[in-house]
């Protein structure tokens, strides 16, 4: 039998281990040396530990991650059913005493997720199956066998065997139910899809959802790792992910001043050169996918009708605190082709959407916000709070409506610890059905 991950105080002890080399296995016993025997491509798979009992198993351009805790083997992704046969051998060839505890999916995309089944049958019982709770539905409405329904969801954070490993949802990213694991006791984290190492966002960035991205990326780095496991390629520490941010930035910046300047889609996409960049992955092949979804997206939002120039919805003076190869399953893409699910409606360019009559009241960064619409001043009115020890240097507010219309941002506004400031966006006689909301911040020295 699989035991079960609990909270419960009772210590399972850590199963025995290869211990003292960093590469553990590679497609045949032969050293990772990033080619094959024949010297003609990379090796279809290998493992590499990158941490004390902590492996990141790598299937042609996807990698998972395994991890040996006291009460079992969990592992991330199964990639595919055929990696997942592989996967299963490997952890049975590092770990051969070990069980499998449970499988965690980081979202529910089919070229990460699928193969579970495989897992479960490999290790003979029914292993729990981790997600976070927005993958639950369509997974079940999609009745893919190769790729089940989680048995158990979260909605913010979840702890599994005994506080060793974290799974944190950072908001809408590249998909809508990105989970983030971190390991405290190794520092280290597993972030798939929406970061990676120097390397641009995937062709047109359809699936990614801004402006969640800045916010999920900037929540990522509150998470106190100092390694950092991606899905795709090597990988990288907290400047890699400042670097990422950096970005995504730069990209919003360049090509929101290309659309509130009128420029076409194809006139941005031969403007918006991104130089300073031209040395990262895929700089050749998705650089002008990127500033077209990014032009899509903005336009989408309604940049640049007003005619009016603005600094930026994302503020370049903010706090910089701080895909995938076509080699998964057929089909081609990013997530597969066949067996994708669903990503959210395009142009919905924030999180958690609330009904015009509800209150928004959530804390992001040490900022509550409590806003809700008046109908009869056609505004959002609340206040935004300090919740820290102290100041928050630079606080604004935007509002997003369900029609794409994006409200704000508010004039910034230093606050005390413990301070607050009104808060009034007017929203005319927008016939919107869903609205979301969210403060942002710069960071005091910065300024």
């Amino acid at each position: 039998m699989t035991r079960k991950l609990s909270a419960g105080p009772t210590a399972i002890p850590l199963i025995p281990l290869i211990a003292g080399a960093a590469w553990v296995g590679c497609g045949g016993g032969e050293p990772p040396s990033g080619e094959s025997a024949g010297g003609d491509a990379p090796a279809q798979f290998e493992t590499t530990e990158v941490a004390e009992g902590v492996y990141q198993f790598r299937w042609i351009g996807h990698n998972a991650l395994f991890v040996a805790t006291s009460e079992g083997v969990v592992a991330f992704d199964p990639i595919s059913v055929e990696a997942a046969a592989t996967y299963a051998e490997e952890i049975r060839r590092v770990a051969p005493e070990a069980e499998l505890a449970a499988i965690v999916y980081s979202h529910r995309d089919a070229d990460h997720a699928t193969g579970a089944e495989v897992l479960r049958e490999a290790f003979g019982a029914d292993v729990p199956i981790y997600a976070h709770e927005n993958a639950d539905a369509p997974l079940r409405e999609a009745a893919d066998p190769d790729l089940p329904p989680p048995t158990s969801t979260f909605a913010e954070t979840m702890t599994l065997a005994d506080g060793e490993i974290e799974l944190h949802y950072l908001g809408r990213s590249h998909s809508d139910d990105m989970a983030v694991a971190f390991l405290p006791a190794h520092g280290l984290a597993f972030a798939v899809d929406f970061v990676s190492r120097d390397r641009f966002g995937y062709q047109d960035l359809a699936s990614f959802h801004f402006p969640d991205m800045f916010g999920a990326i900037e929540g990522l780095l509150e998470i106190p790792f100092e390694t950092i496991v991606f899905g795709h390629g090597p990988s990288g520490d907290r400047a890699t992910i400042e670097r990422q941010l950096t970005y995504y930035r730069d990209l919003d910046a360049a090509v929101r001043d290309a659309v509130e300047a009128g420029l076409s889609e194809d006139e941005t996409a031969a403007t918006v050169l991104l130089e300073d960049y031209s040395h990262w992955d895929r700089y050749d092949d998705w650089r002008e996918l990127n500033v077209r979804g990014m032009h899509r997206k903005l336009s989408a939002a309604g940049v640049g009708e007003s005619g009016e120039e603005g600094e930026g919805e994302h503020g370049e003076d903010r706090e910089v605190r701080g895909e995938h190869d076509g080699e998964g399953r057929e089909g081609g893409g990013e997530h597969g082709g066949e067996g994708g699910h669903g990503k959210g409606e395009e142009g919905e360019e924030s999180g958690e959407y609330l009904g015009r009559a509800e209150t928004w009241d959530a804390t992001r960064r040490g900022a509550r916000l409590v806003l809700s619409y008046d109908p009869a001043r056609e505004a959002f009115a609340g206040t935004v709070e300090n919740t820290t020890g102290e100041t928050l240097c630079a606080v604004r507010v935007e509002v997003h409506l369900s029609t794409g219309t994006e409200l704000g941002p508010t004039e910034r506004t230093d606050l005390a610890s413990g301070g607050s400031t009104a808060v009034e966006l007017a929203a005319g006689g927008e016939a919107f059905e869903r609205w979301t909301a969210h403060p942002e911040m710069s960071a005091c020295a910065a300024r």
